[in-house]
């Protein structure tokens, strides 16, 4: 039996275009997020209830915190790092710079801090790729990507879930924090159009990930064996991405708006939901800068 929630809340009126990449750091208390075509990475402190941004030239696909009181974000041509306050962008490197028209997208750290990303290009082409970015430099683990998007592990760190848009799908390969790029995606759950498209995700401590489905109106949770278990019932259709506070079992979901001017609930696409699922989230990692520039 699948269980329906539907009490999700409005964490934040942030009238994202495209909101995307949530990641909760744990040490400044708050959640980062980003506006892809708006240019804007954010901040909300729950405790605060306080919203902040600020602009970038490119479009960031993704912010993580690193463990040197920083962020790191994928951008257009590579991976950046920036204050909190948005000042001191810096290229850390560069990836796929001959390809003006692929992007960065979705990226995340395994447990030891290492990057592991995608790029997209027109999201028609698969002309993206997929990359563990560590020790200065990055390894293509996957090509031939259409929109490099969700990606989590287990909480035994032994399994990784890969999501590429155009698959309809959620892949799976075993993993090993002392081998990262010996990686053999398989097919894990294929989705039927009707759900929506497959975007961002995250995982729990009881197995199970949760997949945001653009135009789909809803969050849904798979077990370990790939069962739908829980679904969230979303007031508005472009669910992006998912991330839990640490520690807690609230959910935080990004959202989008785009090409809806006139439609219903139009006003509240774009905003950063939250709920309460009853099941504690996977601790995320901060991206080891000592780590990397250790070439």
């Amino acid at each position: 039996m699948t269980v329906s929630l539907k009490n999700v809340e409005v964490a934040a009126n942030s009238r994202c275009q495209l909101g995307e990449g949530p990641v909760w750091d744990l040490e400044q208390d708050r959640l980062h997020f980003v506006d892809i075509f708006g240019k804007k990475v954010y901040t909300f402190k729950p405790s605060a209830n306080t919203l902040d941004s600020f602009p970038t030239e490119l479009s960031p696909g993704a912010v993580i915190p690193t463990n040197e009181s920083n962020l790191l974000l994928a951008m257009n041509d590579g991976i950046y790092l920036v204050d909190f306050n948005g000042e001191n962008l810096d290229l850390l490197l560069a990836i796929e710079r001959e390809i003006s028209s692929n992007r960065m997208n979705d990226a995340k750290c395994d447990a030891m801090g290492r990057l592991l990303g995608g790029t997209m290009g027109d999201g028609e082409r698969s002309t993206g790729s997929f990359y563990l970015i560590a020790n200065g430099k990055c390894a293509r683990i996957r090509e031939s990507v259409t929109v490099s998007n969700g990606i989590a592990w287990n909480l035994e760190n032994d399994v990784i879930y890969y999501i590429d848009s155009a698959l309809n799908s959620v892949l799976s390969s075993a993993y090993s924090l002392n081998n990262p790029t010996s990686i053999d995606f398989k097919t894990f759950i294929e989705f039927p159009a009707t759900f929506g498209i497959p975007d961002g995700m995250c995982s729990d401590k009881d197995g199970g990930i949760w997949v945001a489905f653009f135009g789909g109106s809803v969050v849904r949770r798979f077990s370990k064996e790939g069962k739908l278990t829980h679904t969230i019932e979303m007031p508005v259709n472009q669910i992006t991405s998912c991330a839990f506070e640490t520690g807690t079992s609230k959910l935080f979901i990004t959202t989008a708006s785009l090409n809806i001017e006139g439609k219903e609930l139009s006003s509240l696409a774009g905003n950063l939901f939250c709920i309460d699922v009853g099941i504690e989230g996977v601790p995320v990692s901060k991206f080891d800068l000592k780590s990397f520039r250790a070439r």
